[in-house]
């Protein structure tokens, strides 16, 4: 290295580092004009991820041994399991949220924070692999700003996939160089992609399966035995490090029976559709056919097809080990993604762990987005080498990142006003033992309805029998079925019963499904008295 390589390389990365900040602000837009305000709070996934990554930042540091033991579905424990716990994304969340932020704040914190890391680390990863800076921008701009995420805004775990970069940087120093070393940046890598989600820590172990076979093919024979034994090893860190939170989900398993079944799969599968299909402005008006028939979005962009075509068709691109790992990565993932759709798959399913914990199978096509965005990298990088001499080369490197961007960009994105949790919730917090029910209770089917009492609860963490999750409990099944009756004497034993104490009541919620006279009711029933009212928001304690 000479004396200049250390500033220039520091320059690089100062410029990647601002170029993928400011496209996350113009992809996200409007989110950075009012990250307090705009919001997804009409999803109900959106309000499920802020509702986890605040208990996550509340509980980690208020009673981190009880950190799965959510406060909604009560009296259910490991409720936080039901669904993605987000570990990594609860930690970067913990500041906004312990200096006072919002959980609206702390969601679009993290969000922005996911673009604009991942977007880094795949386009150093790229210049690690090629040692040209238009790589590191194309595969940056590829991997963090892609069809995929604009069609999952309000499932933060699709945002923060910047650890698999560091686990494939791992797997190739593993063969390359065959250090311990490397066996911990792999398994470091990969557990902690696997604590910002479970499914991606099984798209993670997806890919690593497939980059790690053609790793073992294309090394040559004395070089195998090291890099398996350093796998393993890898292995062994990852399991440490994701101990207590695979055995919160084992123990999910063992008590609740909770795994995704041969049919779950079989109706979310990917298809070749979903590669043609994005909601980007420049290619909806002939992709939205494709959209209307896809599980996932996952249209890389034609920019990103012919620079991954570039690499691909190049002899001396092509037997780089490095490219041909991005190449089975791609083209594994890609058949994960459809594999539920064969004839017999029920049978494959049950011999396949890594299949019963993801229903949504279609949605590991973003990893093979990824792998385009590291074959676009390899593919700018093989021009560069021909044309970076001659005039005009930067002019075509910017325009080739704007393309990218372009047939990306969906911005601006749909958000709603968010006004922050009803004031009247203080309440709540200042009794000292509390478990909240919210009316009106919705049953099984639809209990996304339940989602934004789960945000409200941020204000006060009591223990809510409400819940929204990827699993519904039993226990949740009956106390809907109980309770329906409310504020009738059967429904107010049944809450006795159970330790409800308090009744929060939204009141043209509750006559929209009941009618008034339920409602009317409430106010002349004894044993319920009114303790606070702000709008239509009545919260009442039950005696």
């Amino acid at each position: 290295m000479t004396s200049t390589d250390g500033p220039t390389v520091r320059a690089g990365v100062a410029a990647l580092l601002i170029t993928c900040t400011v496209l996350a602000v113009a992809h996200t837009w409007p989110v950075a004009s009012a990250p307090h305000r705009y919001s997804r709070i009409d999803n109900a996934d959106y309000l499920l991820n802020a509702w986890a990554i605040s208990w996550v930042a509340h509980q980690g540091v208020t009673d981190p041994l009880r950190l799965f033991d959510g406060n909604i579905f009560w009296p259910e424990r490991r409720t936080l399991a039901y669904s993605e716990a987000m570990i990594v994304q609860g930690a970067m969340a913990a500041p906004v949220r312990l200096l006072g932020g919002s959980p609206v704040l702390a969601f679009n914190a993290v969000m922005l924070a996911g673009f604009i890391l991942t977007a880094c680390a795949f386009g150093l990863l790229a210049y690690r692999w090629t040692g040209s800076w238009p790589a590191a921008f194309v595969a940056a701009s590829a991997a963090g700003f892609n069809s995929h995420l604009f069609t999952r805004m309000g499932q933060l775990q699709a945002m923060h996939v910047e650890f698999i970069a560091l686990a494939l940087f791992g797997l190739d120093q593993v063969f390359a160089r065959m250090r311990v070393r490397d066996a911990v940046t792999l398994g470091v890598g990969f557990a902690l992609q696997g604590l910002t989600s479970i499914y991606l820590l099984v798209f993670t172990t997806w890919a690593m399966i497939f980059a790690g076979l053609s790793r073992f093919v294309t090394a040559r024979p004395g070089r195998r035995t090291r890099p398996a034994w350093l796998a393993a090893l890898a292995a062994l860190v990852a399991a440490l490090l994701l101990g207590f939170y695979l055995n919160a989900y084992y123990q999910l398993h063992l008590e609740q029976r909770f795994e995704r079944t041969s049919a779950d799969n079989t109706s979310l599968a990917g298809s070749y559709t979903d590669y043609l299909s994005t909601v980007s402005h420049l290619h909806y008006r002939w992709s939205h056919r494709f959209v209307d028939v896809s599980r996932s979005i996952n249209f890389p962009g034609f920019t990103v097809l012919l620079l991954a075509a570039a690499a691909v068709t190049a002899r001396q691109t092509r037997s780089d080990p490095r490219v041909s790992m991005c190449i089975a990565v791609a083209a594994g993932c890609a058949a994960v993604s459809m594999v539920p759709r064969l004839p017999g798959y029920e049978k494959v399913h049950d011999l396949v762990p890594l299949f019963w914990a993801v229903r949504a199978q279609a949605h590991i096509g973003q990893v093979v987005l990824l792998s385009l965005a590291l074959l676009a990298g390899f593919g700018i990088a093989r021009l560069e080498r021909s044309w970076s001499g001659r005039k005009g080369w930067r002019a075509a490197v910017v325009v080739t990142v704007l393309l990218i961007n372009a047939e990306a960009l969906r911005a601006p994105l749909p958000f709603r006003r968010f006004d922050g949790i009803p004031k009247v919730y203080n309440a709540l917090g200042s009794e000292g033992r509390a478990v909240v029910a919210e009316l009106p209770m919705y049953d099984r089917r639809a209990a996304f309805g339940n989602a934004a009492y789960m945000l409200n609860s941020t204000r006060h963490w009591k223990p809510l029998v409400n819940g929204y999750s990827g699993f519904v409990p039993a226990s949740y099944v009956q106390t809907w079925n109980d309770l329906r009756g409310f504020p009738e004497h059967g429904a107010l034993e049944a809450m006795r019963r159970r330790g409800i104490t308090h009744v929060v009541v939204h009141e043209d919620a509750f006559i929209g499904m009941h009618g008034q006279e339920r409602f009317d009711a409430i106010g002349t029933t004894r044993s319920l008295r009114e303790i606070a009212r702000d709008g239509d928001i009545h919260i009442y304690r039950l005696y």
